[in-house]
C-alpha cells in the first residue's frame, strides 16, 4: 500500500480546528481544584458578556481597601478569585461554610500553613466588609483560622556579610549596584521595596541619609548609612547619571530589560536572585533573603543596647509589638549570649 501524505495547508487546518476545540473545552469545563475531577459549570470568566456575581463586589471591596491599603488590595485580588475559581459562580449570599472549609482544606494541601492563615484572614475581612453594610452573607465569626508558624528569616551574621562583600567585584557598574544593594540593606535595615522605591532625586551628596515613605503605613522616615556606603553610593551615582541622561528613569537601583539598557526599575525579585547569587558564591549554605539583612539590622542595635524606641523608628514600626518580632533571639544568639553570662559570673566567696 502506497504511503498517504498528508498536504501542510491541511494539516494546519486540522490543527488550528483542534485547537479551538479545546480552548472552548477549557472554558466550559472546569477543573475541580480539590478533587481534579471534570465537573460541568461555568468558570468564573467573562464570556459572552456574562459576568460572575462575585465579580462587582470583588471590585468594590478591593477598591476600598485600596485607599488605605494599596499593597494589600493587590495580594487580596488573588485570593478572593482563587475562592471564586474554586467554588464557582455563585451569589455573594450563596456562600455556605462548607464552601470556605473547603476551600481552607485545598489550601492547606497546596500552600504552607503561614500562607494558608493569610488566606483565611482575607477571607474574613471580606465577608466582614459587607456584614458591616447589612448584606446577608456569611458571618465571619465563623471562618476559623489556624494559627500557622511564622516565617522563618534568620539574620545575616556580620561574617557572611563580609563574606558575600569580599566576593562582589566593583569593575563595571553592574557590581558596583551589587555591592551598594548589599551595603544599603546592611546598614539601614530597610525593606527591599523600600529600597527599590528609592529615586536618585532623594539623595544628597552632602548627607549620608534621606527620608522614604514606610511601605507599609506610608509614614514617613530617616535612614541613614555609613560613610563608606556613602562614598561607593557616590561612586555608583556618577555612573548612574551617565545612564539618567540617555533613558531619563528616575529610579536609583536599575537593571536591564532583555539588555536593552538601564532602563527599568530593579525589582525586589532581582534583589533576592542578587543576593542569592553572591551567597552561593561566597560559600554560604543557609538561605539568607532581603529580609536577613533587616532582622541583622535589629539584632546588631539590640546586642548595642539600644533602646526599643530607637529599634521601633528604625523599622518603621507603628507598635512596638512588632519589633520585638525582630528582637527574638536566635539558637546562636542565645548560645553566644548565655557564654557570654556564664564568663561573667561572679564567683562564690
Amino acid at each position: 500500500m502506497p504511503p498517504v501524505y498528508l498536504r501542510i495547508d491541511v494539516a494546519t487546518s486540522i490543527l488550528k480546528t483542534l485547537y479551538i476545540f479545546l480552548y472552548c473545552a477549557k472554558v466550559y469545563l472546569h477543573i475541580s481544584p480539590h478533587c481534579g475531577s471534570c465537573v460541568h459549570r461555568a468558570r468564573c470568566v467573562h464570556l459572552s458578556g456574562l459576568l460572575c456575581f462575585m465579580k462587582e463586589d470583588i471590585k468594590e471591596y478591593l477598591d476600598w481597601k485600596g485607599i488605605h491599603s494599596p499593597k494589600a488590595s493587590i495580594t487580596y485580588k488573588n485570593w478572593l478569585e482563587y475562592l471564586v475559581d474554586f467554588c464557582g459562580e455563585k451569589r455573594l449570599e450563596e456562600y455556605r461554610i462548607t464552601d470556605i472549609t473547603n476551600y481552607q482544606m485545598w489550601l492547606k494541601d497546596h500552600y504552607a500553613s503561614y500562607t494558608l492563615e493569610y488566606a483565611t484572614v482575607v477571607l474574613k475581612n471580606f465577608f466582614q466588609y459587607f456584614r458591616d453594610q447589612n448584606r446577608n452573607c456569611l458571618s465571619p465569626s465563623l471562618i476559623k483560622r489556624k494559627k500557622g508558624s511564622p516565617k522563618s528569616h534568620r539574620a545575616i551574621e556580620e561574617t557572611e556579610f563580609q563574606k558575600i562583600v569580599s566576593v562582589i567585584p566593583q569593575d563595571d557598574f553592574r557590581s558596583l549596584r551589587d555591592l551598594l544593594i548589599i551595603r544599603l540593606l546592611w546598614d539601614t535595615g530597610v525593606r527591599v521595596s523600600e529600597l527599590c522605591d528609592l529615586d536618585v532625586s532623594q539623595i544628597n551628596s552632602n548627607k549620608s541619609e534621606t527620608v522614604i515613605a514606610t511601605k507599609k503605613t506610608t509614614h514617613k522616615r530617616i535612614i541613614v548609612w555609613s560613610q563608606e556606603t556613602h562614598q561607593l553610593l557616590m561612586k555608583y551615582i556618577a555612573m548612574r547619571n551617565e545612564l539618567h541622561f540617555q533613558n531619563g528613569a528616575s529610579a536609583l537601583l536599575v537593571g536591564q530589560h532583555f539588555n536593552q539598557g538601564w532602563n527599568t526599575r530593579l525589582t525586589t525579585r532581582s534583589v533576592e536572585r542578587i543576593i542569592k547569587e553572591y551567597s552561593k558564591m561566597a560559600g554560604i549554605v543557609e538561605k539568607i533573603t532581603p529580609h536577613s539583612f533587616r532582622h541583622a539590622w535589629a539584632h546588631d542595635k539590640r546586642d548595642q543596647n539600644a533602646p526599643l524606641s530607637f529599634i521601633q523608628k528604625g523599622l518603621g514600626h507603628l507598635s512596638p509589638v512588632s519589633t520585638f518580632v525582630y528582637e527574638q533571639y536566635t539558637d546562636n544568639d542565645f548560645v553566644r549570649n548565655a557564654k557570654a553570662y556564664l564568663n561573667h559570673q561572679p564567683q562564690n566567696a
